[in-house]
């Protein structure tokens, strides 16, 4: 379906913004994201839009991207008075959105069933984690979508603690003998579109860490302005993410019983439900 983001005037002043943001570095990174936004319009805005949305934290941000292009590098060189961190910046295209989540676009009027986004965001990282591994500071990925719909219901806290934890499913034990049930039910999870954990054998499921490149994703809902944001810590990062970088963004956390098989889930508050 290619491209499905039409220009308007707010769109049009969010480029030109940034148009005038690059122009105060050297002229080549002007000249990659103008070719970038006239081939994939979504993915250039998405650019300009988290450029925005960080700024916007207060935060001193300088293009990082290496122009000779022998390097893959995070887009951006993000500072502030705690220090130094990365982000990368990666797009879910609205036509995308629709075949995972099966939300309508433009919106329609009326209730619906719909899928998350979770596993998009999962290939996502998987892709990006590489391009995470090249600077020694924190580095986020910041993962965008302009799909209205799922801006609004796709980075909620109940579809960030699946990020954090896999899909989860209830369980329960059984008297083999009887084949009732004994005791009461609890959840278990085979790690599935978790970014950060995977599983390890032997079983019963033991926990390791994934993608330690990655310090944390930021979740972007950039249908609004604001945009809507969440953010996801990775349990064991190389280099952890200090979410007092961002602090009005809600960041959830998992903590990890590697002994036990289990874990919990936490929320910083931030600007969170």
């Amino acid at each position: 379906m290619g491209n499905l983001l039409q220009p308007c005037a707010f769109w049009d002043e969010l480029a030109t913004e940034h148009h005038a943001w690059l122009s105060a570095f050297p002229l080549q990174y002007l000249r990659n994201w103008k070719k970038l936004l006239t081939g994939d319009y979504e993915a250039g805005l998405c650019e300009a839009a988290v450029r925005r949305l960080l700024q916007r934290h207060a935060i001193v941000i300088e293009p990082n991207e290496d122009l000779t292009g022998s390097e893959q590098r995070p887009d951006f060189r993000c500072t502030k008075a705690q220090g130094t961190f990365f982000v990368e910046v990666a797009c879910i295209p609205i036509d995308k959105v629709i075949e995972e989540t099966g939300l309508p676009y433009p919106s329609q009027p009326g209730a619906r069933n719909y899928r998350h986004l979770n596993d998009a965001i999962f290939k996502t990282c998987k892709g990006k984690a590489p391009q995470c591994g090249t600077v020694i500071e924190p580095t986020l990925v910041a993962v965008g979508t302009f799909h209205a719909d799922a801006s609004a219901l796709c980075f909620q806290r109940k579809f960030g603690n699946m990020l954090l934890t896999g899909e989860t499913s209830l369980s329960w034990l059984v008297d083999t003998r009887t084949g009732s049930g004994v005791g009461d039910t609890f959840q278990t999870t085979g790690l599935f579109s978790a970014p950060f954990l995977r599983p390890q054998q032997p079983a019963p499921l033991q926990i390791g860490e994934a993608r330690t490149s990655i310090s944390a994703v930021l979740l972007c809902g950039l249908a609004f302005d604001p945009p809507r944001t969440l953010g996801i810590l990775h349990p064991c990062a190389a280099r952890p993410f200090d979410c007092r970088f961002l602090p009005d963004i809600d960041f959830g956390q998992v903590e990890v019983d590697r002994t036990a098989g289990r874990f919990c889930t936490s929320w910083s508050g931030g600007a969170g439900e």
